[in-house]
């Protein structure tokens, strides 16, 4: 998540069970089980490797995002107290961690305020739903602030647009909250996108490079 392993990087078990003081065993396990939130992928014949987002992913998960948070919007006027509280100390840790300047803080709150958005639904199932999705969000918004330094750039703006946000959601404007959230949503999808394809190319200059 702090990019100290780049997309793409080999995961062996042998160095791995080494570095850890584990057995390999052990390791098979834990790259199951990041395998399974999407982080770490299987290659025939080439092992396991950190994950290499496309653009293809990141659409695709940036639309079930925007799905989840426009059905939230629809439904906020009816969330319980409970919620709505929920959704306020969101933005407060987001406004705290801004404040202190840590990008990967930053990056966590960022993803809370927008599982709490989706808890405005009170729905488990979609909480669970949510939480299946979530590291691999995390990591997305990782990607993006290795490559445009979000935290670094613009974190007043992005404070702002989420300040915005929790005030149209909880102050019941639905035509409003649906504005920002598609707004807010697409702009980080695109500048995901942009920052994936950079990566890429990237990746494919340092191949063409190691073939020469």
């Amino acid at each position: 998540m702090d990019g100290t392993l780049a997309p793409g990087t080999p995961l062996r078990e042998v160095g791995l069970a080494e570095e850890f003081d584990v057995s390999r065993r052990t390791v098979q396990d834990a790259l199951a089980v990041l395998a399974g939130e999407r982080l770490v992928r299987h290659e025939r014949h080439r092992g396991a490797r950190v994950a290499r987002l496309d653009r293809a992913d990141v659409e695709d998960l940036y639309m079930i995002r925007l799905e989840l948070e426009l059905m939230a919007v629809r439904q906020a006027k009816a969330a319980s107290a409970g919620a709505r509280e929920e959704l306020e100390r969101a933005y407060d840790e987001l406004r705290i961690a801004t404040s202190v300047g840590r990008a990967g803080d930053i990056v966590a709150r960022d993803l809370d305020f927008h599982r709490a958005v989706v808890g405005l639904l009170e729905s488990p199932r979609i909480d669970a739903f949510f939480s299946t999705i979530a590291s691999e969000l995390r990591y997305a918004l990782s990607i993006l602030e290795s490559y445009a330094q979000e935290a670094s750039t613009r974190p007043k703006d992005a404070l702002r647009e989420h300040a915005e946000i929790r005030d149209a959601l909880l102050g019941g404007d639905e035509k409003l909250a649906r504005k920002l959230i598609t707004e807010h949503v697409t702009t980080y999808r695109e500048r995901l996108v942009s920052a994936v394809d950079e990566e890429e190319r990237e990746a494919d200059a340092d191949a063409d490079e190691g073939r020469a």
